[in-house]
Parts: C-alpha cells; structure tokens; sequence
C-alpha cells in the first residue's frame, strides 16, 4: 500500500516533468543528464563511446559538415554537439561554408545564405536542375 507522501512525490514528479515538457526543457535536460552519465562511463572504462574512427574522405567529412550546419541553425545544439562527440575527430568550421559551397560548386545569393547548406542542395534538387537558383 502506498503511503499520502509517495502518492504526493509521484504526482509532483509528473507536475514537474510535464512542465519541463511543455517550456521545451526536458530534452535539454535529458540530453545534458545523458551525455554527463556518458561522460562518467568512458572515465570509469565502464564504457568506449567515443571509437578510433577510420580516416574520413573528403566527401564524408563534407557530409558531416552539412549535417552538423544544418543541426545547428535548425536549433540543434545539443544533437549537434553528440554528433560531433560521436564523429570522434574534430570538424573545423572555421570558414566552412565558403569552403563547402566552393566544393559544391554553389554561389550563396542573399536567399540561400539564411538557409543552411543541405537545404539548398535540396532544393536545387527538388526543383530538377544543377544550377545553384534561389530557394
């Protein structure tokens, strides 16, 4: 049988947890709790998260950068910084997106700069061509 406080420990666990749900929170709060628990694992040798990845081809670590610009300016952070974690090399982002739309072939104009990278690239082939054109 429960006791009054349990019940009342339950009911303000759930009243707290929905808040934190609702004000958009809770998964920061997960993820920072997650990635803390990691963090005190890989310590510990309990766990090796973090793997001696193979070398990266120019092409994969484009790919990387793509997904790791667009994570970002979607509001991503906290994805964005386990992807990095998990890509266990760092990505320079210094100048990236001259660099990447230079490797694309790709112009930015003043509508394709407010979006990011892989969405242009969508577009452009969304709408069938291989002409950098205005979203």
């Amino acid at each position: 049988m429960e006791r009054q406080t349990d019940v009342v420990d339950k009911k303000l666990q759930e009243v707290v947890k929905q808040s934190l749900q609702d004000s958009s929170t809770w998964n920061s709060f997960a993820s920072t709790v997650e990635t803390e628990i990691r963090k005190i694992l890989e310590e510990k040798c309990v766990i090796n998260i973090i793997e001696k990845k193979p070398e990266q081809s120019e092409t994969i670590e484009l790919i990387n950068k793509l997904i790791s610009e667009y994570m970002d300016s979607m509001g991503y952070k906290l994805t964005n910084s386990m992807f990095k974690k998990e890509l266990g090399t760092e990505l320079k982002t210094n100048g990236y997106r001259k660099q990447m739309t230079s490797l694309l072939h790709l112009e930015d104009n003043d509508e394709t700069i407010k979006l990011p990278l892989l969405a242009v690239l969508i577009t452009m082939f969304k709408n069938n061509d291989g002409h950098n054109k205005e979203p």
